[in-house]
């Protein structure tokens, strides 16, 4: 058995690599592409001459950078393989990838597509499974076992990862039961995408609540993971939430057959105005309202001062930022930080470490940074990792390192034995029943803290049974809040009497409130920060005797 790799476009975004391997069928190399970005063509990589022969194709996720030259690389009938849910959304991501992208061949991508979920023969001896890798919806990496008599070796090819989860699909787990003898590493990280991403999340909900009109643009997957955080997050906190997915981001939604609290798609409109509205967010494609619907929803928008645009950018876009509206971006990618990544070689400890989707220092930082051998090479060379005399070093490594290596490699087990039996379970890159908000990367109590969300309040309504954030209504603080305090569910037990004194302090202060709204004339009013110091009051029900530039005394009265 003889193992190889060769980046696919070391010159380009250098997520792509051709795994090699020798000894499997007579006369023949068996090659597999793992991701086709940017500028790949195998046909200048494979030697035909030399039998090397393309059997598979493996897509780790739909995303633009690893997917761009997968229709000019369908070569000797070889199968796409990508995990159901990538699958599944594959034929919306090209509809709208070709719009703004030169594609080629996508009608026989999707016909050469095998989706998988479980261990897949690419050829005797050679078989793959999809392993989850966070990052975005549907998204995986993979595993290979390559098996030679009695010889067998484990590859795995992370593609983008993190130990997030992403929209309800589940992060990257580096407890595997397998020795990983060979890791291709992508190494590009974010230490701050939890940070960025919890004040996105803030940013949009301070905007709605506060009676604005926010239209958030983003790419379509990250819009799925937007919107499954501010439904789920609506939910669990009982605020008025209403999410609108429109275009690219809603088809996707509808395709993966996404149920979220408190969202509505409408992959299709006419009237961009029908779909906006202040309180809340409209959530469209692409990350900048230069085109698709994002455009021509901004148009809507764009000159009224009471209304939002975030831009959550995962690229080189560059943002608007001249409207009459109130403007707010953020770089929001999803990658792991740099201890995690460390984490996953210091746990999964391969004789080979390859890394992918960086160059330069950022690549060459990992050189002798592990246990293992690691290759951080910017060409498209092809590279021995085993042959038969066993594993070989990187020609640069000191024999020092060489002995340490191969003395931990001597100590290291095999893929397990029932693993050959396809027993030994291997988690699936399916998406996942329970929510956990923080598990996908939120940062809760920042977001209570910034939103102001009363946590007496809730913790009095949880043990209750009562929803928390009612509308301030005579029936709403009379029954639910009086029945939230006084009600048999609530015990000393469960909440003390400083909670139950503050929880009457606000009952008191809301009636009193209902009491000057009926005894006194008034009109509902929700204020909403223009930016630059002005604010607007956005009548409810504005009485019909108003008119333009009377002027009226406004008594202040907060309402929840």
């Amino acid at each position: 058995m003889e193992i190889q790799f060769q980046h696919a476009n070391p010159y380009s975004g250098r997520e792509s690599v051709v795994l090699r391997i020798d000894g499997l069928l007579s006369g023949q190399t068996v090659c597999v592409l793992v991701d086709a970005g940017q500028n790949v063509d195998v046909t200048d990589l494979l030697n035909e001459d030399e039998n090397e022969y393309l059997a598979a194709i493996c897509l780790t996720h739909a995303h633009l950078d690893h997917y761009q030259s997968l229709g000019d690389n369908l070569v000797h009938g070889a199968p796409v393989y990508a995990t159901t849910d990538t699958a599944t959304m594959l034929e919306d991501v090209f509809a709208a990838g070709e719009d703004h992208y030169e594609l080629s061949n996508t009608n026989r991508v999707l016909e050469q597509l095998e989706p998988i979920v479980d261990w897949t023969q690419i050829v005797p001896g050679l078989r793959v499974h999809p392993v989850p890798a966070g990052h975005t919806p549907g998204a995986a990496g993979f595993l290979f076992e390559i098996t030679d008599g009695d010889e067998s070796r484990t590859i795995l090819v992370t593609g983008d990862f993190t130990d997030r989860r992403a929209a309800g699909y589940p992060g990257f787990d580096s407890e595997l039961p397998v020795d990983v003898d060979i890791l291709v590493l992508t190494a590009a990280t974010n230490d701050q995408f939890d940070s960025t991403l919890t004040d996105a999340v803030a940013t949009i909900c301070e905007r709605v609540w506060a009676g604005s009109t926010v239209l958030t643009t983003v790419s379509g997957l990250t819009g799925l993971q937007v919107a499954y955080l501010l439904g789920h997050l609506a939910e669990q906190w009982d605020e008025r939430l209403p999410i609108t997915l429109a275009g690219h981001v809603a088809k996707l939604y509808d395709r993966l057959k996404y149920t979220i609290p408190n969202v509505e798609s409408i992959p299709e409109f006419t009237d961009p105005a029908a779909i906006l509205a202040p309180d809340a967010v409209t959530i469209a494609g692409p990350e900048v309202p230069v085109d698709g619907s994002a455009e021509r929803l901004f148009e809507s928008v764009s000159e009224d001062p009471g209304a939002t645009l975030v831009q959550l950018i995962n690229g080189g876009s560059s943002p608007v930022t001249n409207s009459a509206c109130t403007i707010h971006q953020f770089s929001l990618s999803n990658h792991p930080t740099p201890q995690m990544v460390d984490d996953v070689v210091e746990a999964l400890t391969p004789v080979h470490v390859i890394i992918t989707h960086q160059k330069g220092a950022a690549a060459n930082q990992y050189k002798d940074k592990y246990a293992s051998f690691v290759w951080a090479t910017d060409d498209t060379d092809c590279y021995t990792l085993l042959d038969e005399s066993g594993w070989t070093p990187p020609p640069w490594v000191t024999e020092s390192t060489t002995r340490r290596v191969h003395s931990e490699t001597n100590r290291r087990g095999r893929l397990l034995g029932d693993a050959l039996d396809g027993d030994v379970p291997l988690p699936t890159a399916t998406r996942l029943d329970d929510v956990s908000l923080d598990a996908e990367g939120l940062n809760l109590e920042a977001l209570r803290d910034r939103l102001s969300v009363d946590r007496t309040e809730q913790t009095l309504a949880e043990s209750s049974g009562v929803p928390h954030g009612t509308d301030g209504c005579l029936e709403s603080v009379g029954s639910a809040k009086l029945d939230g305090v006084s009600g048999a569910s609530t015990t000393a037990d469960e909440t003390s009497d400083s909670d139950i004194d503050t929880a009457l302090e606000k009952i008191t202060s809301r009636l009193d409130q209902i009491e000057t709204a009926v005894t006194e004339r008034g009109v509902d009013a929700r204020v909403v920060d223009a930016g630059n110091g002005t604010i607007l009051l956005r009548l409810v029900d504005p009485p019909d005797q108003l008119e333009h530039g009377q002027q009226l005394r406004v008594i202040l009265s907060e309402m929840d």
